[in-house]
């Protein structure tokens, strides 16, 4: 098991613990736990690395404070920069959206932080959205704008029509095989969507961009960049204060209860109950009942409070509330709220939530809410560790 935890640091720290390693950021704190105790020889090579990545992190810092031309333009903090170019183009960003509210609000995210990458380029970036096949596309769009203001102005359909897709043939035709340059997804590298930018811009200066006769006015470009991508852990960082700014939460309309205080809040996803076939197959797996008691808290002082959070029913939760129970904790399960009003309390917990790392709402509950602490585990095994290191 791995664990990420996030927490409020208003400066840089450098530690190394046993049997963990600390490595810190402006935004938050990363902590990646190992399960077994290091050996001397082991411990040294893990300070070894925890130095290079704090040189490298420095070096990240100073690059965003001294931009020159032939530096990326993805690690740049765009939020530090205070010498933009004048805007040369306007241009649109098609969205791909997919899946239900958490995995929305990291979809356009990362918008957001390309967005504010291609300022730097001179291009003023208009998001359009597009929403997938499924359905469950109008569930997911109802809980994202009742809950976060911003999105209320946002036509979620406006690249599904047959004009957006006219518009995309005509590029493609105009730009060939080079058109895959325009498209970021999540096997892109960090290299990769910086060169995407910096194609953009290309051939956003060329003269030759075709005309489309379009029988309804479209909000998409010709050139435009095409984004299906969840927000990785490195650009949520970059973008963290814009992020948190944007996605404005509506408390009046989408919460019901709020956490107390000194109330630790686990919420348990639980992938294999949705999936039972394919969770494993697509690498969602998380912790069993024991393990959660026994290992994901571990060093959590017993007599502690959890207030257990899922989407499925109380039959589902109850045994990792016996579990918990039996080793000393006061557990209790909160059922019978919608999702946003779990999000909500997530959001409003103080001392600690956890959950796991491969549910974007979790994720971005720990983000845009105020816990002291997250902590976001993962379960190393053949089925998840080629899909989760991908995401970092």
């Amino acid at each position: 098991m791995s664990e990420i935890t996030l927490r409020n640091s208003s400066h840089s720290t450098l530690d190394v613990a046993t049997p963990s390693f600390v490595f810190s950021s402006s935004r938050y704190t990363a902590v990646t736990e190992c399960a077994a105790v290091l050996t001397p020889s082991l411990r040294q090579l893990l300070s070894w690395l925890v130095t290079v990545l704090s040189v490298r992190a420095w070096i990240l810092v100073m690059a965003a404070k001294d931009i020159s031309s032939s530096q990326g333009i993805f690690i740049n903090d765009m939020t530090s920069l205070r010498h933009l170019p004048p805007i040369v183009h306007n241009a649109s960003m098609v969205i791909q959206l997919g899946g239900e509210m958490g995995n929305q609000l990291s979809m356009i995210s990362v918008g957001l932080a390309l967005r504010q990458q291609a300022r730097y380029l001179g291009i003023h970036a208009r998001i359009v959205l597009r929403h997938q096949d499924h359905s469950k596309w109008m569930r997911a769009q109802e809980a994202t704008q009742k809950c976060f203001i911003n999105t209320r102005s946002m036509d979620f359909e406006a690249a599904n029509t047959e004009e957006f897709s006219q518009i995309a043939k005509a590029q493609t035709d105009w730009l060939g095989k080079n058109n895959t340059f325009l498209f970021i997804d999540n096997e892109s590298t960090n290299e990769d969507m910086d060169h995407s930018l910096k194609y953009w811009k290309e051939v956003l200066d060329r003269q030759d961009r075709p005309s489309v006769v379009l029988k309804n006015a479209s909000p998409v470009s010709v050139p435009h960049l095409f984004v299906n991508r969840y927000i990785k852990n490195e650009q949520l960082d970059l973008h963290f204060d814009d992020i948190r700014d944007f996605f404005r939460f509506d408390h009046e309309r989408c919460c019901k209860l709020r956490a107390s205080a000194e109330e630790i809040v686990l919420h348990m996803r639980l992938f294999l109950t949705e999936m039972p076939r394919r969770g494993k197959l697509l690498g969602f797996e998380e912790l069993s009942p024991m393990k959660v008691a026994n290992e994901l808290f571990h060093n959590t002082n017993r007599g502690e409070n959890i207030t257990i959070l899922s989407r499925f029913s109380d039959h589902n939760v109850k045994p990792y509330k016996d579990a918990l129970d039996a080793v000393g904790f006061q557990t209790r399960v909160l059922s019978g709220q919608e999702g946003v009003e779990d999000f909500c309390y997530l959001m409003s917990a103080k001392k600690e939530i956890v959950g796991t790392e491969q549910s974007s709402f979790f994720k971005f509950a720990a983000v845009l809410g105020n816990a002291t602490k997250a902590r976001l585990y993962f379960v190393e095994s053949p089925d998840t560790k080629e899909k989760l290191l991908s995401r970092f």
